[in-house]
């Protein structure tokens, strides 16, 4: 198969790099997109959908969200091939049912990666049904875990969050209230309700169990 156009985001230069060398030996376009860029890059795959988008799921600093956010986005529109280090089964399970064709690790060579676009841009399965379901149940349990584990943090009131994510951070019940503008005994009284809702019995525990969860406040 020759001819194909490929767009690739990553922001791993040199990976990115030597994978346009290894395609364009092939006789395929390569084209770089911008992964400083997520937005930009959605709407060059609008505007002249390749025959396969080559998406890194951690684009560092640009993207908090990283390629997750843009799988999504970009697979309506373009055959996204998702080629990444990450090991975690549920997130490639994510990526299928948010419409990747394929997931391929990093650590697989050139031309194995290579051969995959190819089979993405041919409409050929990469995954074999066993092992799609497979990975999709993983994003199903994972999820399940997810939302029992952050339950208790989900019956916290805004006030409360913001009073636990400074107790996260350290922060004496003085320096909260005084932040805050309110009295410390007020803190002191979100404080018992905050340890309350997540069955600890100090400030050091709500920390701790906080980070175990991976809890984060929720945005305003």
């Amino acid at each position: 198969m020759s001819g194909l156009r490929v767009a690739l985001v990553d922001d791993h230069r040199l990976l990115a790099q030597a994978l346009a060398l290894a395609l364009r030996a092939r006789g395929h376009e390569a084209l770089l997109l911008d992964p400083a860029a997520p937005e930009t890059t959605a709407r060059a795959v609008a505007a002249a959908p390749p025959d396969v988008v080559v998406l890194d799921l951690h684009l560092g600093a640009h993207d908090p969200a990283g390629g997750d956010r843009l799988v999504g986005v970009v697979a309506p529109l373009a055959p996204v091939l998702v080629l990444t280090a990450e090991t975690d089964r549920a997130r490639w399970g994510r990526c299928l049912r948010s419409g990747a064709r394929a997931v391929v690790s990093k650590e697989a060579d050139l031309e194995r990666v290579v051969a995959a676009v190819e089979a993405v841009a041919a409409g050929e399965q990469l995954l074999d049904e066993p092992e799609r379901t497979a990975l999709l149940r993983a994003a199903v349990l994972a999820e399940r875990d997810e939302a029992a584990r952050l339950a208790p943090f989900r019956q916290l009131t805004p006030r409360e969050q913001a009073v636990l994510e400074a107790v996260v951070d350290g922060l004496p019940a003085l320096e909260i209230a005084s932040a805050s503008s309110v009295s410390e005994a007020t803190v002191r009284t979100q404080i018992r309700a905050v340890l309350a809702k997540l069955g600890v019995r100090s400030q050091l525990a709500a920390a701790a169990a906080a980070r175990r969860a991976g809890w984060q406040r929720d945005a305003a």
